[in-house]
C-alpha cells in the first residue's frame, strides 16, 4: 500500500473516531443537561398539608425513621414521643371515632392522624382499605401518627427553617420557612365538613377553625405571634394543647369574689373566667370541646359537694354578659356552659335553619357572672364558703357513650377556687 494512502486512511479514521467521541460526549452532556432541566422544572411537593384531602407522600429512603432522627435530635425526639402527635392515630378516642359507622370510617380521618398512610388512591370520604384490621395489626405508619417525617420530609429532603452545614452533611435539606407559620399548623388543625357525595367538596362552616380564629385575633390587633409561640415555645416538640392542664391553666384564669349586701339583704357573688395569652377561642380545636363553670355555696363546716363528672342539661351561657347583669340564684350549683354549637345551618345542610350560638371565650376576654343570693336562700351557718370550679369537656356525654368512652376520660377539672365569708348579723 502506498505510504501516503495509508497515512490518509489513518488520519481519516482518527478524525472519524474523534468526531464520534465528540458527538457521544455532546449527547451525554445534553442528556445530563436535559435531566437537570427536568429535575429543576419538576414542582416540589408543598410543605403545607391540605386539610385531610390526601396523605403525605414523603419519598423518603426506607432507612429514614423517627428513631434515626432521634440519634441527632435527641431532645426533640424525646419530647415528640411523649406528645399527643405521637399517639394521634393510636389513642383510644381516635380509634373509637374512626371506626364509628356515623361520621367515621373515612379516609380523611387517617390523612390527618396518620398522614403517611398508603391510601393515596382514595377520596377523603371513602372508607380506608381494611380499616378494622388496621387498628388490630398496627402498621408502622399508624403507630407513628404525626411524626418527624410527616412534618419535616418532602421529596426525600428534610425541611428546615435554617440551613446549616451539619444538616447538609447529614442529609439532603430544603429550606421551608412555611414550617414556622400558622398555615402549616392549619393544614391539619382547620377543616370543614366534607360531603359524602363528593369527596373533595367542603360545605358549611369550618368544623375546626383554629387558623381562622387566629387570623381574626391578628386582625383585631392581637399581635403577630404564631401558633409556635405558645404550642412550641423554645422549640418544644411536646406541643401541648387542650390535653395539657398546665397549658389550660396558662390560658385560663378563674377569679371569685363575695360580698354582703344590706338592701335587699343577701350575698353578692362574682365569678370571672378570663382567656389570656391565647390567639384563638377557648376551648379551641375540635367542635366537641366545651367548658363548664360550677359555682356552689355551703356552710363552711360542711364538706364540699361532690358534683358528678357529666354534662349539665339544658344550661347555656349568653355569648356576652352585660356588666350590670345580675342573676338571682336560690339553688346550687349554678352552672354556666361555654361551647360552640353546630346545627344544620352551620353544617351547611339547611341555610334556612336558625343560627346556633358560639359562647366560647374570645382571646383576651374576661367574662364575669354576677349572682345575688337573697338572705332567705342562704345556708344557716354563720360562716359560708363559696366555691367555683372550671371543667374541660373533650366531648359531650352522648358522644362519649357513642364512642364507648368513660366520662372520666373526657372530663377533667382545670382549676378550682373557694372563698370564706361571714354571714352579716350572725353575731348579733
Amino acid at each position: 500500500m502506498d505510504p501516503d494512502s495509508h497515512r490518509t486512511q489513518v488520519r481519516n479514521a482518527w478524525v472519524a473516531g474523534s468526531v464520534i467521541l465528540l458527538v457521544a460526549a455532546g449527547v451525554t452532556t445534553a442528556g445530563v443537561c436535559v435531566q437537570q432541566m427536568l429535575e429543576a422544572s419538576r414542582p416540589s411537593t408543598p410543605a403545607l398539608f391540605d386539610h385531610g384531602l390526601t396523605p403525605v407522600n414523603l419519598q423518603a429512603p426506607a432507612t429514614w425513621t423517627n428513631r434515626q432522627c432521634g440519634s441527632c435530635h435527641e431532645k426533640a425526639y424525646r419530647q415528640w414521643k411523649a406528645s399527643r402527635h405521637a399517639v394521634a392515630a393510636t389513642n383510644k378516642k381516635f380509634h373509637a371515632q374512626c371506626i364509628q359507622p356515623i361520621d367515621g370510617r373515612r379516609q380523611w380521618c387517617l390523612n390527618c392522624h396518620a398522614p403517611t398512610n398508603p391510601n393515596g388512591d382514595l377520596l377523603p370520604t371513602e372508607e380506608p382499605h381494611e380499616l378494622d384490621s388496621i387498628f388490630s395489626d398496627q402498621p408502622q405508619w399508624l403507630v407513628d401518627g404525626v411524626d418527624c417525617l410527616t412534618c419535616h420530609v418532602r421529596d426525600g429532603k428534610v425541611l428546615v427553617t435554617r440551613v446549616t452545614s451539619s444538616g447538609q452533611a447529614a442529609h439532603p435539606v430544603r429550606l421551608a420557612p412555611e414550617l414556622g407559620t400558622a398555615e402549616f399548623c392549619g393544614g391539619c388543625h382547620q377543616f370543614a365538613f366534607k360531603s359524602s357525595r363528593y369527596g373533595d367538596e367542603f360545605h358549611g362552616q369550618l368544623q375546626q377553625a383554629s387558623m381562622e380564629e387566629f387570623l381574626d385575633f391578628r386582625r383585631d390587633g392581637g399581635g403577630q405571634e404564631s401558633c409556635h409561640d405558645c404550642h412550641m415555645a423554645d422549640g418544644n416538640h411536646l406541643m401541648p394543647g387542650g390535653y395539657s392542664n398546665e397549658m389550660l391553666n396558662q390560658a385560663l384564669e378563674l377569679d371569685l369574689a363575695a360580698s354582703w349586701q344590706d338592701q335587699p339583704a343577701g350575698l353578692n357573688l362574682s365569678v370571672s373566667v378570663s382567656a389570656e395569652g391565647v390567639g384563638h377561642r377557648v376551648p379551641g380545636g375540635e367542635h366537641f370541646r366545651f367548658l363548664t363553670l360550677y359555682t356552689n355555696l355551703r356552710n363552711a363546716g360542711d364538706p364540699p359537694s361532690v358534683i358528678p363528672f357529666s354534662e349539665p342539661e339544658s344550661v347555656e351561657s349568653p355569648s356576652t354578659v352585660k356588666p350590670d347583669s345580675v342573676t338571682r340564684v336560690t339553688a346550687w350549683p349554678r352552672i354556666e356552659i361555654m361551647r360552640r354549637h353546630l346545627g344544620l345551618r352551620e353544617r351547611g345542610l339547611d341555610p334556612s335553619a336558625g343560627e346556633r350560638l358560639d359562647t366560647r371565650l374570645r382571646p383576651g376576654e374576661r367574662r364575669t357572672f354576677r349572682y345575688f343570693v337573697p338572705v332567705d336562700a342562704l345556708p344557716s351557718g354563720s360562716m359560708l364558703t363559696v366555691s367555683a370550679e372550671l371543667r374541660y369537656h373533650k366531648m359531650g356525654d352522648p358522644d362519649a357513650r357513642r364512642f364507648g368512652l368513660a366520662l372520666s376520660e373526657v372530663i377533667h377539672t382545670i382549676v378550682r377556687t373557694e372563698q370564706a365569708i361571714r354571714r352579716e348579723g350572725a353575731d348579733r
